[in-house]
């Protein structure tokens, strides 16, 4: 049983939350500490910040892997990795119920400010970072739908053999278990999914059995969508379509489940080749003397004594990290475009323009409709409704049923470009997206690295021809039964940064969103807001009495929507916290910073395996996709030896 040593950071990717439902009852009070993990034959380190240990690293201590970062994908590899051969939590009810998921829990994250974002009036906006074991799954909105068939596609045609869909679907299907919803739900509510599309992994999913009674209203308004399609699941990579899409919920309990749940909890007793260490922080990696460029081990300092140790990798050290702490660790740790490091003080190990290029997130647009005759219950009721409330925790802690068992809502539906504007709209963009001189809507490094630029031409191509075609979903509307209307950007042609902070490159790293950078995503921000104003409009919906409260009918030309929504946090967020990109796996000769088998380039002994190495932005959430990709990038590092 060789032996690994997994290091886990505070500095994990939140890769979904619920970002407009803003409940001030009931937040989460929950776990602030992250992990690390040995495996006394196969070692693995991952540092982590706590705020509550008393454990150590020893300093000086080798392991076989150390894998820095305990959220999503660093606990599915600390537990893959450790198959061939502690925990210290408080396990608060806001951790654990699903109905918390309706709400952001802040204080497990790190929320630093963007840079000003010169489209959005020089305005800065949080970034979210989830703190916590376990990353984001521990705080998200638990969705667990997959993109399309075309989504992943893309990544295969981007270079990377083996990662299109077919080749990630095995994992997609070994990293969950699918638990349906009782016989009687599924005939009330006509419910649909594709059971071939799960496995028997350790994330569960479940359709929840509750729905609120206007959610049948919610449906009637999607079958009046002109061309709407049907499909029978959200995981089968169909892409465009209505859906009932499951949510991370065990239903054998009916509490959240969890990357920790998943992947740790089960193993943490009986596999003595799986530690876990917190309350540390990675600082730096730690190279060989000479030459090839070798990584073998991670500085980390702890938050407890704050005492610097040195952990080293027999054979690999491994980043976990996330879209926005990975490529700071690098660039710290001098990996990373030259001109950048040389600026803040930080010695060149290799000059890597990639690293914190080629970000991307999914910027939402938020209506909201103030109904008039909603029905009872509603989504609003428990926080409105004290007698409700009451009610309902009540059967929640006596049956484990109800809305506090449900987490957001089960009812989306997904839009091709073609269906929010039209073919020839579609066709349009995809002319004009090809025709602009790129470098003058992409960060100035794209201007003066052609392996960069590349890349995008490359992205670039595979969009537009998306964009002409229903095999990829331009944006969604998932919808709870209240009058909240969020509709994200999923196939941003903007591109944002992640890069040291010059004056204190120890410090949070520097976060450019970059939303709206390129003036299509503009245009197409209010093409999805009248899209979604049709929606409110059906026949159907009209039974609930909507008016538009956000941003209002007033606001009817283009210019005055997009006016509105970039003077207006909360009518257009910058992330749905979806990080990603920022360590893109693609040839380097494209811009890419980490091989197919997940290799940094040009560094030997280090390797990738969160959402930074996706190469392009997938149409959905990213939890599922992360880990699959954790998943499958277990299998390829225990396949080295």
């Amino acid at each position: 049983m060789p032996l690994t040593r997994i290091l886990s950071s505070p500095w994990t990717d939140l890769t979904e939350f619920d970002s407009a439902s803003w409940a001030t009852t009931g937040r989460r009070q929950a776990l602030s500490q992250n992990v690390t993990f040995t495996d006394p034959k196969q070692q693995v380190l991952l540092p982590a910040l706590a705020t509550s240990s008393h454990h150590y690293a020893v300093d000086g201590s080798t392991f076989d892997y150390v894998v820095v970062g305990g959220g999503t994908s660093g606990l599915v590899v600390a537990n893959r990795l450790s198959e061939n051969r502690r925990r210290y939590f408080d396990d608060k009810p806001e951790a654990i119920i699903p109905w918390y998921a309706n709400a952001v829990d802040t204080s497990v994250l790190l929320s630093p400010l963007s840079a000003p974002n010169p489209k959005l009036n020089n305005a800065s906006r949080n970034v979210t970072v989830a703190a916590v074991v376990g990353g984001a799954t521990v705080v998200n909105g638990m969705g667990c739908a997959r993109g399309s068939e075309a989504d992943y596609d893309a990544w295969e045609e981007l270079g990377n053999p083996g990662w299109g869909w077919d080749g990630l679907l095995p994992y997609f299907k070994k990293s969950t278990n699918f638990t349906p919803p009782n016989p009687d739900v599924v005939d009330r509510w006509n419910m649909t999914w594709d059971p071939s599309a799960y496995g028997k992994g350790p994330v569960q999913v479940h359709i929840s059995n509750f729905q609120y009674p206007d959610i049948e209203t919610i449906w009637e308004g999607f079958r009046q969508q002109p061309g709407a399609t049907f499909p029978p699941g959200a995981s089968s990579g169909f892409g465009p379509g209505a859906y009932w899409t499951p949510n991370t919920v065990d239903a054998r309990d009916m509490t959240r489940s969890t990357a920790r749940s998943a992947y740790y909890d089960p193993v943490n007793k009986t596999r003595p080749n799986l530690r876990l260490v917190i309350g540390q922080t990675a600082t730096k990696l730690i190279f060989d003397r000479g030459k090839p460029l070798k990584v073998k081990g991670v500085r980390i300092v702890s938050s407890l004594d704050g005492k610097i140790r040195n952990v080293y990798a027999r054979k690999e050290v491994i980043l976990a990290a996330g879209a926005i702490m990975t490529p700071h660790l690098l660039q710290v740790s001098g990996i990373g475009p030259a001109a950048v490091l040389k600026a803040a003080g930080v010695g060149v190990k290799k000059d890597l323009p990639s690293v914190g290029a080629n970000f991307q997130d999914h910027a939402t647009v938020v209506l909201w409709f103030d109904l008039s005759t909603p029905s009872f219950p509603n989504p609003d009721s428990i926080t409105n409704n004290a007698t409700y409330n009451a009610t309902v925790w009540e059967e929640y802690f006596t049956n484990k049923t109800g809305p506090i068992a449900a987490a957001n809502s089960n009812s989306i539906i997904y839009y091709s470009l073609s269906q929010v504007l039209s073919p020839s709209g579609a066709a349009s963009i995809a002319s004009r997206l090809l025709a602009q001189d790129a470098t003058k809507y992409l960060p100035s490094i794209y201007s003066t690295n052609s392996a960069l630029l590349r890349g995008f031409d490359a992205q670039r191509a595979i969009l537009a021809q998306r964009f002409k075609t229903n095999t990829s979903s331009y944006t969604t509307q998932p919808l709870r039964g209240n009058g909240q209307s969020p509709s994200p950007l999923l196939k941003p042609l903007s591109r944002g940064s992640v890069t040291l902070n010059l004056s204190h490159p120890e410090g949070l790293p520097v976060v450019q969103y970059n939303t709206f950078l390129n003036p299509i995503d503009e245009e197409l921000a209010v093409a999805i807001v009248r899209r979604s104003r049709k929606y409110w409009a059906s026949p159907a919906l009209q039974k609930l009495g909507p008016t538009e409260r956000q941003p209002g009918v007033q606001y009817q030309t283009d210019r005055q929507i997009l006016d509105y929504l970039k003077a207006n946090p909360l009518a257009l967020f910058a992330s749905l916290a979806h990080p990603s990109g920022t360590c893109a796996m693609m040839p380097e000769k494209l811009g890419g910073c980490v091989d197919s088998a997940l290799r940094v380039y040009g560094v030997k002994g280090l390797s990738v395996v969160d959402a930074s190495v996706i190469p392009l932005i997938v149409g959905t959430s990213l939890q599922a996709t992360v880990y699959a990709i954790a998943e499958k990038a277990a299998d390829i590092i225990k396949a080295r030896g």
